[in-house]
């Protein structure tokens, strides 16, 4: 075979896989994981998931919370400042005020430089939320023991990027309003 025509058969295969390689990165490429569950309470832990969210963090973990009266969430909160997370959230005033418990792990969370702020209208912040950079975690649960095991109560966490950025951004956006 003549050099200039094994050239050519040579070119034409490197150009037919570069074509291939370039469908196959345009048809199969990676798409992260959108993994979304709902966990119910009579089933389910749901303490251990809004944990879960907190304890897998490496930057950051912001929250929005109702009642919050669980002291092993209180305390992944702050393993997670000790760990270098940036935490932050936000509570309903009125709880804070009503119920004592409440109030000490507000107070214990800013005392480990945790910044929880205050709601400053007259209705009620009800969110009940966590988000990190990996996870979210947010339904109808309470951090209590009532809304661990007594209440019906749901829990969705998920690991889409496209929810998970839409939680941060609320969360972000009420933490910077409250904080002012």
């Amino acid at each position: 075979m003549k050099p200039q025509l094994k050239e050519k058969i040579y070119i034409s295969i490197i150009a037919l896989l570069i074509a291939l390689s370039a469908q196959f990165y345009f048809t199969y490429r990676y798409q992260p994981a959108r993994e979304v569950q709902i966990f119910y309470n009579q089933e389910h832990e749901l303490n251990q998931e809004i944990m879960k969210v907190i304890r897998e963090a490496d930057k950051k973990v912001y929250f929005a919370i109702y009642t919050f009266t669980r002291l092993d969430i209180k305390n992944a909160l702050i393993g997670a400042k000790y760990r270098g997370v940036e935490v932050a959230g936000v509570v309903d005033r009125n709880q804070v005020e009503d119920i004592e418990l409440q109030r000490k792990i507000v107070e214990e969370l800013r005392k480990a430089d945790i910044p929880v702020y205050e709601h400053s209208h007259s209705a009620i912040m009800h969110l009940k939320a966590v988000v990190s950079e990996k996870a979210y975690a947010s339904g109808s649960y309470n951090w209590t023991l009532a809304g661990t095991n007594d209440n019906d109560e749901i829990l969705e966490v998920g690991q889409d990027e496209g929810i998970r950025k839409q939680y941060e951004e609320i969360l972000e956006k009420l933490i910077e309003k409250y904080h002012n």
